[in-house]
């Protein structure tokens, strides 16, 4: 039997070492993130699995919210159909088999899954500033805070090929929320052009 968390550490573990062995591989400092352009152009389907949160008190329990903004930033492109990994998590739990690129490639065609999302926040602190202004008759001191966030997302094919990777990051004095969201679209900007001029080649005249 596997459970959510099983799946979240070596499901995500198999899918994580897949990528970062191609990226290795592919060098470093790519000019482009987007690895395969013909997957993320030719999908339908994309399924984002549980976010993982970030190190301290405040980034703990992130990631579960990261990967619900990361559903929505993606449904906003208009071009897939984003689900969330229920249905993949309670089909691994029916089964016995281990995660690997064989079983995740056949339980995708069974689910109609074409490309797995992989949700990360790396950063998710404050910071505080204390402020003073001087009068004429006296003075006053405040204390104001800033929110920082980083998130990361890699997009992969079932077998664990990469397929695109961002990275987002935002500060905001009105809480985390809004350094979520910032950083989010930021995530998925390239991917977002890349999609853009993808739709401009397309409806361009010979």
């Amino acid at each position: 039997m596997v459970n959510t968390h099983q799946f979240r550490l070596s499901g995500r573990g198999v899918l994580l070492a897949s990528c970062m062995s191609l990226m290795v591989v592919g060098g470093c400092g790519p000019s482009t993130h987007v690895y395969d352009s013909y997957a993320l152009l030719n999908s339908r389907t994309l399924t984002v699995l549980p976010g993982v949160g970030a190190p301290g008190p405040d980034g703990r329990q992130a990631g579960a919210m990261q990967a619900g903004v990361m559903i929505t930033e993606l449904a906003n492109l208009q071009r897939y159909h984003v689900t969330g990994g229920g249905h993949l998590r309670k089909e691994l739990a029916d089964r016995g088999d281990p995660w690997d690129g064989e079983t995740s490639t056949a339980l995708a065609k069974k689910l109609d899954i074409d490309l797995l999302v992989l949700p990360e926040v790396t950063d998710y602190y404050f910071t505080k500033k204390t402020r003073s202004r001087s009068f004429l008759l006296g003075s006053s001191s405040w204390t104001t805070s800033e929110y920082w966030v980083t998130v990361r997302t890699m997009i992969v094919r079932p077998d664990g090929k990469l397929v695109y990777s961002g990275t987002g990051s935002a500060k905001s004095d009105m809480g985390y929320g809004p350094a979520v969201l910032q950083a989010t679209s930021l995530c998925i900007d390239e991917l977002r052009q890349f999609l853009a001029r993808a739709g401009s080649s397309k409806g361009a005249a010979p």
